[in-house]
């Protein structure tokens, strides 16, 4: 018996495109998800909706996706695409003699921007989007900020000296992942978001450090 309305093979494209217009067509097809998930939020998502905002055909969707939750799914891999080159990018500018508190603001200040610049798709996502939780982009999330604190420490370590465990990891990146969404989504009016996230780093470096 199903106990579950969504299976893995739902959340996976039906083939990759491979020429330039195939890949431009893809695009447009996630794109268009997007910008209905903004406008129209998830009840106005339908396969002919994308169709008709990506300007392409309903057998060109059907082509690659199996259904509206693939190009989601596709649409959540390519904001995670987006999230770990920027927190690369970080990292790449981080050194041992880096202070933790500083490259931890660093880190922060930039995760929250992003998530701002995609705040109206990401209240859609996290509010409507009934089987978020089983998409493998949002899975790969919490991997990616463990593995980005743990590339960190590294970099870190010598001058703190620091051996975190694997569960710490695991806390900080899961609380900092729903600190910063419930800032971007749900902060009341008037907070200091920039006073907030100054008081984030300062609590996850004593964390760390105390670990």
């Amino acid at each position: 018996m199903r106990t579950e309305k969504w299976q893995a093979a739902d959340f996976k494209m039906k083939k990759e495109p491979k020429q330039a217009r195939s890949k431009a067509s893809v695009a447009a097809m996630v794109g268009a998800c997007a910008r209905i998930l903004e406008r129209h939020g998830y009840t106005g998502l339908s396969t002919n909706a994308i169709a008709e905002v990506a300007g392409v055909s309903i057998g060109s969707v059907y082509e690659y996706f199996p259904g509206k939750e693939a190009v989601v799914a596709r649409l959540t891999e390519e904001l995670l695409s987006e999230t770990t080159s920027l927190l690369q990018n970080r990292l790449d500018q981080t050194d041992n003699r880096n202070d933790l508190h500083v490259a931890m603001r660093h880190f922060l200040g930039a995760l929250y921007s992003l998530m701002r610049r995609h705040r109206k798709l990401l209240r859609v996502l996290v509010f409507q989007v009934p089987y978020l939780h089983r998409l493998p982009a949002t899975r790969q999330l919490q991997k990616e900020l463990q593995e980005v604190l743990q590339t960190g420490l590294q970099k870190t370590r010598q001058q703190y000296r620091v051996n975190v465990h694997p569960y710490s990891l695991y806390l900080m990146a899961t609380s900092t992942a729903g600190s910063l969404l419930h800032l971007v989504l749900m902060a009341p009016s008037g907070m200091d978001q920039e006073a907030v996230l100054d008081i984030l780093a300062s609590k996850l470096t004593a964390w760390l450090i105390q670990d």
